[in-house]
């Protein structure tokens, strides 16, 4: 059981469904409240999407796991690599895919279209085709990883949006609140996305003898830790510019949520100071699982969003 646990990244899944909920009931719906009108999906349709994704993100740890060469792997010992075995994992990928896309389909059918169902067919192959080769290659990895988190934000308003718009005087009467919306949505799936490949390049840079061994082609194994971690730096100062620029134009009506983007950037700070010491491979990995800290506190700000409104 532990194993299968590990397999899944339990805690990564949560932090999945956090961010849709948060991103719907605390983002979308309030700013549609502003016009009278509530989300018009179901609680139980909306958790089916949620499950939809979940399953797409498990399927994707199994399928990795599965492609993934590691010294448990060559040496037989303990692990979740050689407690599962490979045609185990490769048969939960394409298990939890398929109910993951037929969940899909059926969220798409419920808000009036049904085109919106090949989204998670889409997300499934790009997660088998990172396991299988994006995540051995030059930035390609980082980048694909960055866009299927950013999705994972996008797509709850994508759905609702065409939710809404299969009823034609709600979506008339709405449409006011859709700039907005994709304005706030927009903005926040581009940081989790920045975060994201800032997170997959300290990862690079941690497991960066390991991928050298497997012949993984990684910002970290091609250029070095130093120029690495120089690139991360740049990432990082440019989200910072963004995130002051973010807090201009929101402080005049949103002056609660521009200032608490204030602990973003001061999270920023520390994260960099700390990437200029780090040597050992346990304080990259202090540094990659800070940056999920960072991730949440970037979700919680939709709760100051709330409050402004």
């Amino acid at each position: 059981m532990k194993a299968y646990i590990k397999l899944f990244r339990p805690i990564n899944l949560l932090l999945l469904i956090l961010t849709q909920y948060l991103v719907l009931f605390y983002l979308i719906r309030p700013i549609l409240l502003l016009s009278n009108y509530d989300i018009v999906v179901s609680h139980f349709d909306f958790a089916m999407f949620v499950l939809s994704n979940v399953l797409l993100a498990a399927a994707g740890y199994a399928i990795l796991d599965y492609y993934d060469i590691t010294v448990a792997d060559a040496s037989n010992k303990d692990g979740a690599e050689s407690i599962i075995p490979k045609k185990k994992k490769y048969m939960i990928n394409m298990v939890l895919n398929t109910i993951a896309c037929l969940l899909g389909f059926y969220c798409a059918f419920r808000v009036g279209n049904f085109k919106l169902g090949f989204l998670p067919v889409v997300i499934s192959l790009a997660l088998f085709y990172y396991s299988l080769k994006y995540k051995r290659q030059f930035v390609t990895g980082n980048i694909v990883i960055g866009l299927v988190v950013a999705y994972a934000i996008l797509v709850v308003w994508l759905f609702q949006f065409f939710a809404i718009k299969s009823d034609p005087l709600v979506f008339v009467a709405a449409i006011n609140c859709f700039v907005i919306i994709s304005v706030f949505v927009g903005g926040m799936a581009i940081l989790a996305f920045l975060i994201t490949v800032v997170r997959q390049m300290v990862g690079d840079i941690e497991d960066r003898e390991m991928d050298k061994m497997k012949g993984y082609d990684t910002v970290a194994v091609r250029l070095g830790k130093q120029k690495a971690r120089k690139i991360i730096l740049w990432i990082s100062v440019f989200t910072i510019m963004l995130l002051a620029l973010a807090q201009y134009e929101l402080y005049e009506d949103f002056t609660t949520t521009a200032l608490y983007l204030f602990v973003l950037q001061i999270m920023f700070i520390y994260f960099l100071v700390m990437l200029m010491r780090a040597k050992e491979k346990a304080q990259y990995h202090f540094l990659s699982n800070f940056l999920k800290i960072m991730m949440l506190a970037g979700l919680l700000s939709t709760q100051m969003l709330s409050i402004n409104f």
